[in-house]
């Protein structure tokens, strides 16, 4: 058949395409390779998931009503991207919100269009306190969700949010499940095979290969370059690198330890490195539940038996400082000259002793926890235990793998909890997840992430003010309502950020994302990347 002239231009067009982004057919053929730094896939479901490791995946199975920018946290109104939502309207009170969805998406494995009915679906599974989801925390101001026609969904809040975009509409909250595929399931069964509108579906769970995405020939956004991700859980940070300087892998996570970034920067030259920041929020818990924890005088004492410029200065430019709960570069976060010289907790280990002898403690005590064998965790806690003997506090620390951890320390079993994750700069959010008694853990593992019982415990009045945060609908009055509330929980002490920790990858130099990686959460989409030579 002879070529028309529209065949000739079409063809070269194609070309130049190739040309211009460096990648063949051949190329994105084979498949990402990517390592997550766990032992092994806990949930998929992102109403359920828990670890990083898993949002890796979730975050290519599923789209979000809204997002940042890719590479971003950018989260005011005009930059965030219209996802799943194309549009929305807010009441003059900032309680109600109206989303227009966007027409003609589809859910992976023939489960039809996404509608108004899936978003509520998923939103009332999160709400349901059965269901046991982590995100339903920061859904706490939400009253209902109504599927007001095939392609509107209108959500009422209790209280005004002028933010609820970003703190309710966003990632893994937003991110929406396809409910005939979820009722045609077990909970169980949902997580480990589930089905959403994302650049990838989900294939299957492999033992060589981990979870197995394959690119979805009919997402809205147009179908990837890249026809398949591998995306496997290795543990061992020591396993990960040497597999990626051998070129087995393309993307890993990397190992959140001193001098890491610089070790492999030396071994592979030409090793792109991805660096969120200021990535996650690391948080030390004291169970206020148990004894000594319970003393105020205890947990004082073990505040000024660490020195956090030890920490910040081990982890080189991964790690930063926070004085408050919020980290100094969050909307209203403390800086350390805008905090009394009582709450700033500077290394006094005179000091610690002091407060443990008043508290009948001056011998020490002994304790035990356990603790992931993920390396940043075990680094900070081990860090920690070295200081505290210099102060008498003999803390023993049975390690255990990174799933385990999540399951185990969400049933209250820990006297001292280590947990980092990365928040949106929302200001309510740390506060609300982590010292609010509606986010209190219990032993059943449906509860949240206030591991010190806060509020139940001790910490009478802080609910009341963040509670007043959360109905305050002028910006700046919620942020210094959430400011009187960190300088309550700072006075009272029952946690306390102790560092913020850049999330680190490392990146085969030929893999393309198609946007440069500057913060935003642990994880990004590969809809947009491709190989090039």
């Amino acid at each position: 058949m002879k070529a028309t002239r529209r065949d000739v231009i079409k063809a070269a067009a194609a070309s130049v395409l190739v040309a211009a982004t460096g990648g063949t057919a051949a190329a994105q053929a084979r498949p990402v390779r990517v390592a997550v730094s766990a032992t092994n896939v806990f949930s998929l479901d992102p109403r359920r998931s828990v670890q990083n490791a898993d949002q890796f995946s979730s975050r290519q199975v599923f789209d979000a009503l809204l997002d940042p920018p890719d590479g971003t946290f950018e989260l005011s109104a005009d930059k965030v991207v219209r996802s799943l939502a194309e549009s929305w309207d807010v009441s003059a009170d900032s309680k109600t919100w109206t989303l227009k969805l966007r027409e003609g998406v589809q859910f992976h494995k023939g489960f039809g269009e996404m509608t108004s009915d899936d978003v509520k679906y998923t939103y009332e599974t999160m709400l349901d306190p059965k269901w046991g989801s982590p995100q339903r925390i920061y859904l706490s101001d939400v009253d209902s969700v109504e599927a007001v026609d095939k392609y509107r969904v209108r959500f009422t809040l209790k209280i005004p949010n002028p933010t609820f975009h970003a703190s309710g509409l966003i990632s893994l909250i937003g991110s929406i499940v396809s409910r005939a595929a979820a009722e045609k399931s077990t909970p169980e069964a949902f997580a480990r095979n589930p089905v959403g509108t994302g650049a990838y579906e989900f294939d299957r769970i492999d033992p060589d290969r981990g979870v197995v995405l394959k690119a979805f020939d009919k997402y809205h956004g147009g179908k990837p370059a890249i026809e398949q991700i591998e995306i496997r859980y290795m543990a061992d940070p020591t396993a990960r690198t040497l597999a990626f300087i051998k070129g087995d892998l393309d993307i890993i996570e990397g190992a959140r330890l001193p001098g890491w970034v610089d070790q492999i920067k030396r071994q592979k030259a030409d090793v792109i490195i991805d660096q969120t920041m200021p990535g996650s929020i690391n948080t030390f818990f004291f169970n206020m539940g148990r004894k000594p924890f319970d003393d105020i005088r205890v947990r004082k004492a073990l505040r000024y038996g660490i020195d956090r410029n030890i920490l910040v200065k081990a982890f080189g430019g991964m790690a930063g400082a926070a004085w408050g709960i919020n980290p100094p570069d969050f909307p209203g976060g403390f800086k350390e000259n805008e905090l009394p010289e009582e709450l700033r907790y500077h290394h006094d280990p005179r000091k610690a002793k002091a407060l443990l002898n008043e508290a009948g403690l001056g011998n020490g005590f002994k304790f035990e926890i356990i603790m992931t064998q993920r390396e940043d965790y075990s680094s900070i806690m081990l860090m920690v235990q070295d200081m505290w003997r210099s102060i008498g506090v003999d803390m023993s620390i049975r390690t255990i793998d990174h799933t385990t951890y999540h399951s185990e320390k969400d049933k209250d079993v820990n006297a001292v909890v280590l947990h980092s994750e990365t928040f949106a700069p929302v200001s309510t959010q740390i506060p609300m997840a982590y010292y609010h008694s509606a986010a209190e853990v219990r032993t059943d593992g449906k509860g949240n992430k206030n591991y010190s019982h806060y509020g139940s415990i001790g910490g009478k009045g802080v609910d009341d003010l963040l509670n007043a945060a959360m109905a305050e609908p002028n910006l700046e009055r919620r942020q210094n309502l959430v400011r009187d509330a960190e300088l309550k929980i700072l006075t009272d002490l029952p946690a306390f950020t102790i560092c913020t920790l850049g999330f680190v990858y490392a990146r085969n130099p030929r893999l393309q994302l198609g946007f440069d990686v500057k913060a935003g959460y642990a994880r990004y989409r590969l809809a947009k990347a491709r190989f090039v030579s």
